[in-house]
């Protein structure tokens, strides 16, 4: 990843979020397991860290299936953007 994710502003995340729907996408329509896809990738990693529990599923599903609906995104980018502020915040 070029520009890490808490240095990135709504538009970046959301574009990021879109193109990584796009590479996974790609992948499975190579016809690739969807499980085999998730223990091989360590695509949602810099997410995880990020990214509550309670809306990480949610984060996967959208990624996995392709969802583009503006409301899931955006509240998506919202939350990473909270997330970034408040641990930034712990550091301070």
């Amino acid at each position: 990843m070029e520009k890490q994710i808490s240095h990135m502003n709504q538009g970046e995340i959301k574009a990021y979020i879109l193109d990584i729907q796009s590479k996974v996408q790609t992948e499975l329509s190579k016809g690739k397991d969807i499980d085999d896809f998730l223990d091989q990738t360590s695509i949602f990693d810099d997410f995880e860290d990020i990214i509550p529990e309670a809306e990480f599923g949610i984060f996967v599903l959208t990624i996995l299936n392709g969802y583009k609906s503006e409301v899931i995104l955006d509240k998506l980018v919202e939350v990473i953007q909270q997330s970034v502020t408040e641990r930034q915040n712990v550091g301070k």
